[in-house]
């Protein structure tokens, strides 16, 4: 017999699992920005982040309190209760056009998108869109965290307490104003009760790992993308790196769509990011509230441990980027 705690963590996982958006969804979405709302968008400078505290948040308020954008568009009558097929991994710090690009990337098959993003930017949509349409993926549905969580439960009303490390001080200090103008935001002011770490059952955010499990069991076709950043920072944030190990052992399906593939060229003269990816360490992994980082650290018995799976997770015979270049292994002590 279920407790009456694990019964309302079930049906909160279940809840997730069946918000999703779709292509067409998303893209009504981005053609809001500059125009209907946020009109000071900028596609090369505002990040992921910028547009969920000024786009996301202000569409999905609803009288006093606030909805999940995709509960929203329920409102609004679009199909959107409905499972995805794929689940986006991605870091907020990363540009918002470069999000909807690798997405439509995906549906388009590429597994590069700096080709859509730069059609994106010349504002050539109904282009896009007709693509879609002829490859007949226009209303592939994914769940992206920032569309399908509840923001008015969680972290609406602001960027939390400053820190008191230098480093975590300056990222909340970035955090807090917008990439575009640096201007401080204004946060909502909905009366919507916050739902965070002390309420697990009822808290949208520590459940993302077990919804991809349960979507899993539920949906054969379901996958996973990654939704790679010019700086590779979606390997060092820690939910991010909890949901890629996950879905890996989980021998789930997952797929990497980069801006350009040109960065793991063998005879690319920077290694930077060979030494970013053959350091990583969960233990040095980053998330906007502390205690994000604090549970998926508890999750995990061993970190070397951990940290041996993530290399595999990138760089093994499933490995993300096993595909991306050949000979890295004669780099890694130039990388190291």
């Amino acid at each position: 017999e279920c407790s009456s705690e694990s019964v309302l963590w079930n049906a909160k996982v279940q809840e997730l699992a069946h918000r999703s958006i779709d292509l067409e969804s998303l893209l009504d979405f981005y053609e809001k920005l500059g125009s209907e709302v946020m009109k000071h968008f900028d596609p090369q400078v505002s990040t992921t982040a910028d547009v969920v505290r000024q786009a996301v948040i202000p569409l999905s308020r609803v009288g006093n309190g606030g909805v999940a954008y995709t509960d929203y568009l329920v409102m609004a009558g679009k199909p959107s209760r409905q499972m995805p097929d794929c689940m986006v991994t991605h870091t907020w710090s990363s540009l918002f056009l470069h999000l909807v690009a690798a997405v439509v990337s995906d549906a388009l098959e590429l597994d590069e998108y700096h080709y859509i993003a730069a059609k994106i930017s010349e504002g050539k949509l109904a282009t896009i869109r007709h693509r879609l349409v002829e490859k007949g993926v226009l209303q592939n549905r994914y769940w992206i965290c920032c569309f399908c969580v509840n923001q008015h439960a969680s972290i609406c009303n602001g960027v939390g307490k400053a820190p008191g490390d230098p480093a975590a001080l300056a990222r909340w200090e970035r955090n807090r104003r917008d990439t575009a103008t640096g201007h401080l935001l204004s946060f909502c002011t909905c009366s919507e009760p916050k739902v965070l770490n002390d309420q697990p059952d009822r808290c949208e955010l520590n459940k993302f790992h077990v919804m991809m499990l349960w979507l899993q069991r539920s949906n054969p076709k379901f996958r996973q993308l990654v939704a790679v950043d010019c700086d590779f920072s979606v390997f060092e944030r820690a939910w991010c790196v909890a949901e890629l190990v996950a879905a890996h052992n989980a021998k789930m399906p997952q797929s990497v769509c980069l801006s350009c593939n040109k960065a793991f060229d063998l005879d690319a003269e920077d290694l930077s990011i060979y030494g970013k990816l053959t350091n990583l360490s969960v233990a040095n992994s980053l998330s906007s509230r502390p205690e994000d980082k604090e549970m998926v650290l508890s999750q995990i018995s061993s970190v070397p441990a951990f940290d041996a799976e993530l290399q595999l997770l990138i760089f093994g015979n499933r490995g993300l980027l096993k595909q991306k270049f050949f000979g890295f292994d004669s780099l890694i002590p130039a990388a190291r």
